[in-house]
């Protein structure tokens, strides 16, 4: 069995997490300061839609609820186990940039989905976390973790089942103030990131060269 989470920190899984403790930190400011924080962050369908306040999308992603400490709890501790030899493994940069992809994604994948409840705000970075738990599912589908510290599971099996349950209970409206439908765009993002768009790329590739030949061999055919 493979013990995640190293106890380092990474320039990257480091500087998130700073950034979403002291988010966190404003949103619990006395007076109306916590609150215009929180408004001002969070994404509110009617708002980026039409009012155009499309930072809502970004900053969505550093805001987390203040009745809920597992929230920012469970999302920072996935960003560090999984994030830390993601990190390792891509680099600073591309470790950024699918980060934030998939934090982006999964907003706009909520967005269209409460298009029938356009005043229903978003926070939370378990739209990217997820993301994130979906790469490390790709790259180490067989690695294990424990559940609760007590349960193996394997990486692919716990994604699929979080994936499971983000579609039954955006189907049927459950699942208490939770946004399943982030999390299940965080997972589709980071698949299609990783998996479906690559192959759709390199089968792209793959036609150009060949109509390309096509057109060579035509040519010296004609000569």
């Amino acid at each position: 069995m493979y013990t995640i989470g190293a106890p380092r920190l990474p320039p990257c899984v480091k500087g998130l997490i700073i950034a979403n403790v002291s988010v966190f930190i404003l949103q619990w400011f006395p007076g109306a300061i916590g609150d215009l924080v929180t408004y001002f962050g969070a994404l509110y369908p009617v708002n980026t839609f039409i009012h155009f306040e499309l930072w809502r999308i970004v900053t969505y992603m550093f805001l987390h609820s203040r009745d809920m400490i597992f929230h920012i709890l469970f999302n920072m501790l996935s960003l560090w186990w999984f994030g830390v030899e993601l990190e390792d493994i891509w680099g600073k940069r591309k470790f950024l940039i699918f980060y934030f992809v998939c934090g982006i994604g999964s907003g706009l994948f909520t967005l269209f989905y409460l298009l029938a409840n356009l005043n229903a705000p978003v926070i939370g970075a378990s739209g990217a976390v997820l993301g994130l738990l979906t790469a490390y599912a790709i790259y180490y589908p067989q690695r294990q973790v424990l559940i609760f510290g007590i349960f193996p599971m394997k990486m692919r099996t716990l994604v699929i089942g979080y994936a499971a349950i983000s579609v039954f209970f955006s189907l049927t409206g459950g699942g208490g103030n939770v946004a399943h439908i982030v999390h299940l765009g965080g997972i589709a993002v980071a698949y299609i990131y990783l998996k479906v768009a690559p192959a759709a790329w390199m089968e792209w590739n793959k036609r150009v060269y060949l109509w390309r030949s096509r057109r060579q061999i035509d040519k010296m055919t004609k000569k």
